[in-house]
């Protein structure tokens, strides 16, 4: 008999209340405490499918500049895996910086250094993509100061100092407004989706001479009301997009692109800026993809649906889908996705927790990785102290 994702997906269970909301200083403290202390975390509470779980109304994105709120709690759990550090960006507002924990989830210093007054506001910290000069680009997606920015190589206690501002929304370049998500190709180019415009765009590679331009599908410099345009939006194109959100190339060359909007995930052809196929439609279930992930070994892509509360794992070879991770593995609204040896991160945006899962089968750790966060989390990638 058939099953869709919905007869997967639809148990609610784990109901935990959330921490007060704290002054920024407040956490900064707390913070620094927990990275100088042993913190000892009791398992997670058995949890009860009761129905009544109850969140906090999610912040708008375009919101000013907030106060941070408690600091994180780590899980005690021993980590067998070779990642010396994570990076975490919120939603919300609450914390305009880039939150950093050890392998054992243990606070460590803010990823970014000062940022010049020249920049203007730096808040709605989204999207990270690490390069492989050790470089780290970071989305800054408020609507009045959409930026992308470059930060350098991290300090002994993983702190990168600032380089320059990489690409921003303005005249020359109007579709990156709100960006959510970045990717780079293997010519180097970056690529964004555009929250507000429905859009994924191109911009010239961090080391190339004109680094940060829009560029279009032969890398070319772009410009007009469609500069950089790679993949369009549903009101430009009928193949075009409704409700972007993760990117990531495939080991097959394509670029796999979440539209929340459609429930799909589609793959493209960036050299011709077409539509390839469509690898999970919205009549295999409703579902609302929002990130993507390869595993290491490329055979699969993850996604996690933040309606559904799931992580749904494809099988490239044959696109064929299951659930890999149900909602009743305690997934509040499934956000970011990150991988390590033989384990699977998973965020829960309304659970503020980093859950921990078997990669092979989904089986969960017996605790998160990360709870009580200061707020929802939105991307969480492995990030490297510097020596």
């Amino acid at each position: 008999m058939r099953h869709t994702l919905t007869a997967f997906c639809r148990i609610r269970i784990d109901s935990r209340p959330y921490d007060p909301d704290m002054h920024s200083r407040a956490f900064v403290l707390v913070a620094l405490f927990i990275a100088c202390s042993p913190l000892a975390l009791a398992p997670r509470a058995a949890a009860q499918d009761d129905g009544s779980r109850k969140h906090h109304k999610h912040e708008k994105d375009d919101a000013s500049p907030a106060d941070s709120a408690a600091a994180p709690t780590p899980a005690t759990p021993a980590v067998g895996n070779n990642i010396s550090a994570w990076y975490m960006t919120l939603h919300g507002g609450t914390a305009d910086t880039i939150l950093q924990f050890d392998a054992k989830g243990t606070a460590l210093p803010s990823v970014l250094g000062p940022i010049p007054d020249s920049i203007g506001t730096v808040h709605g910290l989204r999207g990270m993509l690490r390069l492989a000069d050790d470089t780290l680009l970071v989305i800054a997606a408020w609507k009045e100061n959409t930026q992308i920015l470059r930060f350098g190589a991290p300090a002994s206690n993983g702190t990168r100092p600032f380089l320059s501002v990489f690409a921003k929304q303005d005249a020359s370049n109007p579709l990156m407004l709100h960006p959510y998500c970045l990717a780079q190709a293997s010519d180097g180019s970056i690529y964004a989706s555009n929250q507000d415009t429905n859009t994924i765009t191109r911009y010239a590679a961090p080391s190339s001479p004109n680094a940060g331009t829009p560029i279009d599908c032969a890398g070319n410099p772009s410009t007009g009301a469609q500069a950089g345009m790679i993949v369009p939006d549903a009101k430009s194109s009928p193949d075009g997009l409704h409700a972007v959100r993760g990117i990531a190339f495939g080991p097959d060359g394509l670029l796999y692109v979440a539209d929340r909007g459609d429930g799909q995930v589609s793959r493209w052809n960036v050299t011709t800026g077409t539509r390839v196929d469509t690898l999970l439609k919205k009549k295999d279930s409703d579902k609302t993809p929002i990130q993507l992930l390869f595993t290491p070994d490329g055979k699969s892509l993850l996604i996690s649906d933040n309606k559904l509360n799931c992580v749904v794992q494809v099988t490239l070879a044959d696109q064929k889908w299951k659930v890999l991770i149900p909602e009743s593995a305690g997934i509040d609204a499934a956000s970011s996705l990150a991988v390590s040896g033989d384990s699977l991160y998973v965020g829960s945006r309304k659970g503020k927790e980093i859950l921990r899962f078997n990669l092979a089968d989904g089986t969960p750790e017996s605790a998160p990785f990360l709870q009580n966060l200061p707020d929802n989390p939105e991307f969480f990638i492995p990030g490297r102290l510097g020596s």
